[in-house]
């Protein structure tokens, strides 16, 4: 599989990083989060070369001829794909009522693949990665990496995402063709979607930045860091307190 040889060429990847930090010059250093300046900006040039040749032409023909209601059904599609995965990091982090119901959300939808959602009337489950699962159990996020394809991220979160994809919950449907080539699409999918949905920020971030990487650098940290804050302030809901109770009693 491409995919399996790409992640772990990803792993390699942050393994070499994390033992060459020494050979870095000091003075190319413009925060002291991103030890792997030099470096992650020849990254950065290659995933930015390769956008402007493959993703934004794609992107934008996507948005010239895919319909709104087909792009709903699209997100949908991709969202759903995930719900498996966060039920997982929602259980190890206790959250056990965001489990459930995104667990019930996978469940339900299954029925559509994710296309439509029959359960537009409850509130959907709070994404979770385990990049999140990392950070409540305290692990440090370790330096900024950009990886080549997927882009910037820190160290905890890029080798969160390489263990969300080998602890792969779908292999419980591999005798399901139907379902099976639907998640093989996924990756495709969610990237197209998002560089479609986020068009103009993209572009505005690539045509009109003193200095781009600096600036999506700047972008990550403030959304990472909205997620993980988001994660501690939430305090736990009466229906988690319940889960916690039977976990004691017996």
């Amino acid at each position: 599989m491409i995919l399996n040889r790409f992640f772990l060429t990803t792993a390699l990847f942050l393994a070499f990083l994390s033992t060459s930090c020494s050979s870095v010059d000091e003075e190319l250093i413009s925060n002291r989060k991103d030890p792997f300046e030099n470096t992650n900006r020849k990254i950065f040039v290659f995933n930015d070369n390769l956008d402007t040749v493959v993703l934004e032409p794609i992107a934008a023909g996507y948005n010239k001829v895919i319909p709104s209601y087909a792009k709903t059904a699209i997100n949908n599609h991709v969202y759903w794909v995930g719900l498996p995965n966060n039920t997982i990091n929602s259980a190890l982090q206790r959250k056990w009522e965001n489990a459930t119901i995104s667990s019930l959300h996978f469940t339900v939808n299954a029925l559509t693949l994710g296309f439509v959602n029959l359960l537009k009337e409850d509130e959907p489950p709070h994404q979770q990665d385990f990049g999140q699962t990392l950070a409540f159990y305290g692990v440090s996020e370790g330096p900024y990496v950009v990886v080549p394809v997927t882009g910037g991220k820190t160290s905890r979160h890029a080798f969160a995402e390489v263990i969300n994809f080998v602890i792969n919950p779908y292999s419980a449907f591999t005798e399901n063709k139907t379902i099976n080539q639907a998640i093989s699409f996924q990756p495709a999918l969610t990237t197209i979607s998002w560089r479609a949905r986020n068009f103009e920020l993209v572009n505005d971030l690539k045509y009109n930045s003193l200095d781009a990487y600096v600036r999506a650098r700047s972008a990550y940290y403030q959304n990472r860091f909205k997620k993980i804050q988001s994660d501690n302030n939430n305090a736990p809901s009466e229906a988690d307190s319940l889960f916690d109770n039977l976990d004691t009693e017996g």
